[in-house]
């Protein structure tokens, strides 16, 4: 370890044994406010385009919303003659089209180049099933879709129309509610009810890993590089699943539980490479890292409600980014509200709230020093918290190499 670094550990040490002051603000605060309509909308998602300039937000009557990213006062209303409620939706890497699924087992098509909304046919192959989850695969070629009573396909749209679809064998019997693909390989991750998390490889085989009984909810992959996703349960659990690309079976589920979160979780999404927000009821955010396998305060319910307590009295179904501690969040309403730093440059959770010390004796920086040296864990921790882009790369080249032993 090197003499900067570990200074910056020793100070990072010191800034840990500060939280209990700390711990109860919000990383974050809520500023400017847009509303996508003057009634209740029922929406139930958003996605964001590979290239981060567009979201499509979707919900009940069929309502589809296209929305700038960056500046949400730009947004319109996409014309579908429909009446079910779209659950989830995902953008094909190319970020020229989109898949929306919902109710009655409806498959819709976003085209981009002309802002168009059209049926892919869906319900001629999943029939009036409820479809809750899709994701494409890295490379495009596969989205895959699950629904209601463990139904799992692989799909795909055809020139002029029309879909190409094929059932997902060895699938559980309870609901699919998340599914999350890698950026780099094709490999995706499930996640059910009842069944557990499952992983497709790039067979199309279904490999059921672990976490059955618990109620998993929504998942991610937020890293570019990592082959490594995050799911959460409505119970306030944490799951990592470490993905084993030689042998999918042998990959790995990691669960925490959250004790001191007050709420239910609700949604997770991407925030920047690698770290997660997951959304809360009542209205509250934390933020999940990936790479330090930690969970840090982000919004608090209390500083919601100081905001607007009608705002915090709404359902969060979906946040996006703008830049890696910036970004929006939608409500179940239609109300789509900014969120930044909070003053005190207070980025990255409570652990990055940075304390005026200045003077630290020689014997406690002597003390701390040895601590942070004499624990491996520790010193990647905080070197992923507080150590250059550089030395954090190394860091997680170090670690993998230590999981493949």
């Amino acid at each position: 370890m090197t003499g900067g670094v570990r200074s910056r550990l020793v100070v990072g040490v010191i800034v840990l044994f500060l939280l209990p002051i700390v711990s109860g603000d919000s990383a974050v605060e809520l500023g400017e406010v847009v509303r996508l309509g003057e009634v209740d909308l029922g929406l139930e998602g958003a996605t964001i385009s590979p290239d981060g300039e567009i979201v499509i937000a979707h919900g009940a009557d069929s309502s589809i919303f296209l929305i700038e990213a960056s500046r949400p006062q730009a947004h319109s209303k996409l014309i579908w003659d429909g009446s079910e409620t779209l659950l989830d939706a995902d953008f094909h890497p190319g970020g020229q089209t989109a898949f929306i699924v919902g109710d009655e087992g409806v498959v819709l098509r976003f085209t981009r180049a002309d802002s168009a909304i059209g049926s892919a046919g869906g319900e001629l192959y999943f029939g009036e099933t409820k479809l809750r989850a899709v994701s494409w695969n890295a490379d495009g070629s596969w989205a895959y879709i699950g629904g209601e009573l463990g139904w799992i396909w692989r799909a795909r749209g055809l020139e002029g129309g029309g879909m190409e679809v094929h059932p997902i064998e060895g699938r559980g019997t309870s609901d699919v509610n998340g599914i999350a693909c890698l950026e780099s390989i094709n490999m995706c991750i499930v996640s059910t009810s009842v069944d557990g998390i499952g992983v497709i490889d790039a067979d199309h085989e279904l490999h059921w890993i672990g976490g059955t009984g618990y109620p998993w909810i929504d998942a991610t992959c937020p890293s570019k590089g990592e082959h490594a996703c995050v799911v959460i349960s409505n119970d306030k659990n944490i799951a990592t699943v470490d993905l084993d690309v030689s042998d999918t079976s042998a990959s790995k589920v990691s669960i925490v539980q959250l004790q001191d979160v007050d709420g239910q979780f609700n949604g997770i999404t991407e925030q920047s490479d690698g770290k997660s927000i997951v959304t809360i009821v009542p209205y509250s955010m934390i933020e999940h890292d990936l790479f330090l396998r930690l969970s840090f305060p982000w919004l608090e319910n209390a500083d919601a409600v100081s905001y607007d307590p009608a705002i915090a009295g709404e359902r969060l179904v979906a946040t996006w980014a703008t830049s890696e501690y910036t970004g929006w969040v939608l409500t179940s309403t239609g109300t789509v509200i900014a969120f930044s730093p909070s003053p005190g440059d207070r980025t990255g959770g409570i652990l990055g709230i940075w304390m005026g010390v200045l003077i630290v004796g020689s014997a406690i920086g002597i003390i701390l020093s040895l601590i942070v040296s004499s624990s491996p864990r520790l010193s990647m921790w905080l070197t992923m918290r507080v150590g250059s882009e550089e030395e954090r790369r190394g860091a997680r080249r170090e670690q993998r190499r230590k999981d493949r032993r």
